[in-house]
Order: C-alpha cells, then sequence, then structure tokens
C-alpha cells in the first residue's frame, strides 16, 4: 500500500498536466487564429514564457531560503540558469539541418517546435518536484502546504500551456495536437513528484539549482529561436509588442487565476 502523501502527489501531478493542455483550447476562442499572424504568435509565447521563467522560476528560486536574497542563495539559481542554457544550446546544436531533415525528428515539428518542447517539459520537473516536497512536509507540520502547491502549479500551467499551443497553432497544427504537446510538456509533474515526496530532504536543497535550470534552458530558447522566427516574419514593432504584451498577459492571467 502507497502511503497518501504519495498518492496525492501523484494524483496532482497529473491534474497539473491536463490543466496545461487546457491552455491549448483557448485557442478556440473565436478571432483567435495564430496561423494568421505567425511572427506575432512566436513573439507573445516569448513573452509568456520569459514571464514564466522570471515569475515562477528565478524569484521563487532566489527566495526560497527566506525573503532577504543573499549571495549564498543567488549563486545555485545563476549556476542553474547558466547550466539550462549550455543544455538548449547543446540541444540545438545536436538538431542540425542535416539531422532534422533526415532523422525521424522531423515528424515531431521543426526545431523551434521540437526546442519549446524541451525547454516547457524541463520547466515542469521543479514543478514536480515542488508538489512532492509539498505533500511530504504535510506528514510533519499538518499544513495541507501541498493541496496549495498543487492548486497553484496547477493554475498557472493554463498559460503556460498556451505558450506552448501558440506556436505549433502558427504552424498549422491541429487543437488536438497543441492540447496533447502541452499535456505531454507537464507530464514531468507527476513523475517527479513521487520521489521527492519519497526522499525530500533531498530534493529541496536543490530546488533553486533545478528552478535556475528550467528558467535558463526558456530564456535561450526564446533568444536563440522564438524572437528571430518573429523578426523573419513580422516587423520589430510589432514584434516587441507582442512579447511585451505575451509578457504581462502571464503575469495577469496567474494573479486573477
Amino acid at each position: 500500500m502507497f502511503p497518501p502523501f504519495l498518492v496525492k502527489s501523484f494524483v496532482a501531478g497529473i491534474i497539473a498536466s491536463f490543466a496545461c493542455g487546457l491552455g491549448a483550447l483557448l485557442l478556440l476562442i473565436r478571432g483567435v487564429d495564430p496561423e494568421k499572424h505567425t511572427g506575432i504568435a512566436y513573439a507573445a509565447a516569448g513573452g509568456l514564457m520569459f514571464a514564466a521563467s522570471v515569475y515562477n522560476l528565478i524569484l521563487p528560486g532566489l527566495s526560497l531560503a527566506s525573503t532577504e536574497i543573499t549571495l549564498d542563495q543567488a549563486i545555485p539559481v545563476i549556476t542553474g540558469i547558466l547550466l539550462g542554457a549550455l543544455f538548449l544550446s547543446q540541444v540545438n546544436r545536436y538538431l542540425s539541418p542535416e539531422r532534422m531533415e533526415n532523422s525521424s525528428w522531423k515528424r515531431f515539428g521543426n526545431k523551434a517546435q521540437i526546442l519549446i518542447f524541451v525547454a516547457m517539459f524541463i520547466h515542469s520537473i521543479p514543478e514536480g518536484v515542488a508538489v512532492g516536497v509539498g505533500y511530504s512536509s504535510e506528514t510533519v507540520y499538518s499544513n495541507n502546504l501541498g493541496d496549495y502547491i498543487a492548486l497553484a502549479i496547477a493554475l498557472h500551467n493554463i498559460p503556460e500551456g498556451l505558450a506552448v499551443a501558440v506556436p505549433l497553432r502558427a504552424t498549422g497544427s491541429s487543437i488536438n495536437r497543441c492540447y496533447w504537446m502541452a499535456f505531454l510538456t507537464s507530464l514531468p509533474q507527476p513523475i517527479a513528484a513521487i520521489p521527492a515526496a519519497y526522499i525530500s530532504w533531498l530534493f529541496k536543497p536543490l530546488m533553486p539549482l533545478l528552478m535556475g535550470f528550467a528558467a535558463g534552458a526558456m530564456i535561450f530558447l526564446i533568444i536563440l529561436e522564438l524572437i528571430p522566427e518573429s523578426l523573419n516574419v513580422t516587423s520589430p514593432l510589432k514584434a516587441a509588442w507582442s512579447f511585451t504584451i505575451g509578457f504581462c498577459g502571464m503575469i495577469l492571467i496567474q494573479l486573477v487565476l
């Protein structure tokens, strides 16, 4: 028989994954058609993802230990950011034009879409760890921390799912494909939640590094692929406005939710 906190951690992670898929369904709203404005869609997705990097990963990572940010707290986050950027750089290097043309990778989409999936997939790992650690702490403190963390992550997964879906939809993917791709990017949450809940004493100190790693991968992706893709098909002015609106939109959506 599994301990209740492990079952709760897994169920909460699965629910959060479905919530991420719900973000893709926002594209069903009448008048929302990224296919007609590909450049704007890429820039807006970049803004959404950048806000998620700062608001959900870097700032919480810096303030996990206390409200006062010290150099000792910043170093793991900065190290994680650099490692995340290095990782995505190597993935980008691996996905060369020749490999994309001649391998099975091509069926998953273009390089930008694959890198978005990889970055958001990584981003889900520390979130799953947070859920597991939260439920594990309930066995000691009885403070419902796991429920609060799981609810917060599930809610903010909705706009993150939108960030995954927008570039896919802009290149002609169906809503069904957008939904499941968004869902899959959050699948690490239930998977990571179980070991984190079981051995939270090991995972808790790693959270700043993991959050920095995810943020670094996402920020690197935005600059490497999303902004150049946007500027290829739209004006810098439109791209800048779309990015800014996407950034503000992610923050407002999460505050409202």
